[in-house]
């Protein structure tokens, strides 16, 4: 299970906490399932992956606690990692099924070109990207998650008030599960996941 989670300045703290909660539930449900789990947080200009994947609960616990937030939104940048990493891992061969688990409010505003440090995109008189644009890009990744054969998992925590729907348009474009759970605690997102995983494996 690789966690991809929206860390920047408009997903409140407290969502970052029952991110995390679900990380470390996640991981205590995995030493029975033997899934390895992984968390990539993207805020600022890019995405990290903070936690390789791993079983180990104290290491977890340690790159948890030191998750910084704040920022900006680089969407497309975190779904690429997982794409990255997630077919890294199934050509090594050390996993079966891949669920990418995504907690997003559907915003995104930094460009793949920026995040990848694209001399172009860096450029101070660099055109900033469109929504369209940057749509686009987050849209063509999750094709890309699909077309690896990787599985997505949406958890929509958007305030319906301001509610876009992209998060929703995200699962459809990679053919993945979508949750709407705005006020999400760490015990809902873990069940969420558990629920798509096991659907998963029954498919």
């Amino acid at each position: 299970v690789m966690f991809v989670v929206d860390a920047s300045g408009s997903m409140a703290l407290n969502r970052m906490s029952a991110a995390k909660g679900a990380v470390m539930r996640l991981l205590a449900e995995s030493y029975t399932s033997r899934d390895f789990v992984s968390l990539i947080p993207f805020y600022g200009d890019k995405a990290e992956v903070l936690l390789p994947p791993s079983k180990s609960i104290a290491m977890a616990r340690r790159r948890l606690d030191s998750l910084p937030c704040g920022g900006g939104s680089p969407l497309a940048h975190g779904l690429s990692l997982a794409v990255r990493f997630g077919t890294q891992a199934r050509q090594g061969g050390d996993v079966g099924r891949i669920m990418v688990v995504l907690l997003t409010d559907g915003r995104a505003n930094v460009s793949l070109g920026k995040s990848n440090e694209d001399p172009d995109a860096l450029a101070e008189d660099a055109p900033k990207p469109t929504q369209e644009q940057l749509r686009e890009e987050v849209l063509d990744m999750a094709k890309r998650l699909n077309a690896e054969g990787l599985q997505l998992l949406v958890i929509d925590t958007e305030n319906k008030f301001v509610s876009t729907g992209f998060a929703e348009e995200i699962a459809k474009a990679a053919n993945g599960n979508y949750y709407y759970l705005p006020n999400a605690s760490d015990q809902a997102i873990a069940a969420a996941t558990s629920s798509a995983m096991a659907e998963a494996k029954g498919n």
